[in-house]
């Protein structure tokens, strides 16, 4: 049994999640990755040229299957350099990095951007792949042609088959190589899972509480438990050169005070970082407590 699996049938054990036949069908391929990756590679000239011969994965299906726990227990399992980062967040790293390149007059702006992301990592895990705005798309395929070539291996996940990448998008006849590049550089795995485990945590259980009070904030206090665990730790997070404190946060679930998130890096802290976010009034607010819960759709 390969180290991935391993690790799944422990958390299947204590109890921490529940078996599903569409998550343990992606498990030999994990393994699989995990050991050619590990393989010793040789030194010298020829050292990112092999390196680069490790295909990559790409896991798509249906938003709450496991992709991403999938993903994270791999990459947590791995004994090289893993990087893990959700697409958008990426995808905005690299184009800062391009116009950082630009003022410098580079021939080839993507070439150092890459070199940087590549230097210290061996595998990049990217969660939640998908294209919607024209300038990533115009990039992504050389982009990913570069981090081959200098010897990442590139796994992902994706609610979409890659061909609706970027569906209907402008031009999109010059995004068309990088949907042809995936289907020859990445294993792709259909995670065809008709479990939403993200919402059956919660089915049957209220969701919206007025008004403010004792009942509301135990309800409240209830169903974080059921996404934490009741186990959590402060996050800061650096958006745009600014800090936000997470007070309260554990596996893609943040817990805040409404006014912690009340400006304008609201939306986009909510759509680059989190799976689900809890949102908490302050008692003299007149809105009554929520939850809101994103599907990254």
């Amino acid at each position: 049994m390969g180290r991935v699996s391993q690790r799944y049938r422990e958390d299947v054990e204590s109890g921490a999640i529940s078996a599903d036949p569409a998550q343990q069908a992606l498990l030999p391929k994990l393994d699989a990755l995990l050991e050619a990756l590990e393989r010793p590679v040789k030194r010298g000239f020829l050292r990112r040229t092999q390196a680069s011969a490790v295909k990559g994965l790409y896991i798509w299906g249906g938003v709450g299957g496991g992709k991403s726990y999938l993903m994270d227990l791999f990459a947590s399992s791995l004994a090289v350099a893993v990087r893990r980062v959700h697409f958008h967040a990426f995808m905005q790293e690299v184009q800062a990095g391009l116009h950082l390149a630009r003022q410098t007059n580079a021939k080839d702006a993507l070439v150092p951007v890459c070199q940087a992301i590549a230097k210290d990592i061996r595998v990049l895990a990217l969660d939640e792949m998908q294209i919607k705005d024209i300038a990533d798309a115009m990039i992504v395929g050389r982009l990913f042609e570069l981090l081959l070539g200098q010897g990442v291996t590139v796994i992902t996940t994706s609610n979409r088959v890659p061909e609706d990448l970027y569906k209907n998008g402008l031009n999109r006849q010059l995004f068309l190589p990088f949907i042809a590049l995936i289907r020859n550089q990445f294993a792709i795995h259909d995670m065809a899972s008709e479990i939403d485990f993200r919402q059956n945590r919660i089915a049957g259980r209220s969701v919206y509480f007025t008004p403010l009070g004792r009942e509301a904030r135990a309800g409240l206090d209830a169903l974080w438990g059921e996404f934490s665990g009741e186990d959590s730790q402060t996050l800061t997070l650096v958006v745009k050169g600014r800090d936000l404190v997470v007070p309260a946060y554990i596996n893609g679930v943040g817990r805040f005070d409404f006014y912690d998130l009340c400006g304008p890096i609201f939306r986009f802290v909510i759509h680059t970082f989190y799976l689900c976010v809890f949102l908490i009034p302050e008692q003299t607010f007149v809105c009554p407590s929520c939850i809101l819960t994103n599907h990254m759709q």
